[in-house]
């Protein structure tokens, strides 16, 4: 059998230019790879951002500090916490103790509900005597009671736990409120009329046991 010849080396050389030739074109058949290059904002978002910080700058300046007004609560703590009430050194908000203990009954109005609860506004037992109707919040009325011409026979509750500033409060609103004109109640009535009714252990019998209260 014979013997390879050997290759020479012009054929080494063709070979090696075959090989990086194929190389070359597989290269030059891939793709290249994606790049992110550098794309700069548009200039009219770079104006934008530019115009804000302009503004903000502008504000900050020009906004005053140290004054509780539209530029924001600036208020202290100490103006924060709830005032100390004293006895006898604030007044009590009648209209407050009103929405909390009587409007569901005698209505926002003074006009009560027909037929079930008589109104305020205009009756005649808040108008009258304060000491009859200072009695009737501190021990209540059960049974017929006829207001503005209206008989009512229900139940109104004692509020006789209340301290006399707040009975007086809640008494002075209902008489200036809703058209009603008559004289204050203060605490010293209530607190003398408290001590003449003490022997009092339950509410009134109706507007009889109430008239025969008045002088």
């Amino acid at each position: 059998m014979a013997a390879d010849k050997p290759r020479s080396g012009s054929d080494h050389d063709r070979a090696g230019e075959n090989i990086h030739g194929s190389e070359h074109a597989a290269m030059r058949r891939e793709n290249a790879d994606p790049d992110e290059k550098v794309r700069p904002l548009p200039w009219f978002f770079t104006m934008f951002l530019g115009a804000m910080g302009m503004w903000g700058a502008f504000y900050i300046v020009s906004t005053p500090s140290g004054e509780a007004s539209a530029y924001g609560d600036q208020r202290t703590v100490s103006t924060l916490r709830p005032a100390v009430v004293r006895a006898g050194a604030a007044a009590v908000d009648g209209k407050q103790i009103y929405g909390a203990k009587c409007v569901a009954c005698h209505q926002a109005s003074g006009m009560g509900v027909a037929g079930v609860f008589p109104p305020l506004a205009g009756a005649e037992w808040v108008l009258g005597d304060e000491k009859v109707l200072t009695s009737i919040l501190l021990h209540g009325v059960n049974g017929e009671l006829v207001v503005k011409g209206t008989t009512y026979n229900g139940a109104m509750p004692a509020f006789g736990t209340l301290p006399d500033e707040e009975i007086a409060a809640v008494l002075t609103h209902i008489r200036s409120e809703w058209g009603n004109q008559a004289p204050p109640i203060t605490a010293a009535t209530v607190a003398a009329q408290r001590e003449a009714t003490k022997a009092q252990s339950g509410p009134y019998a109706g507007g009889a046991a109430l008239t025969a209260l008045a002088p």
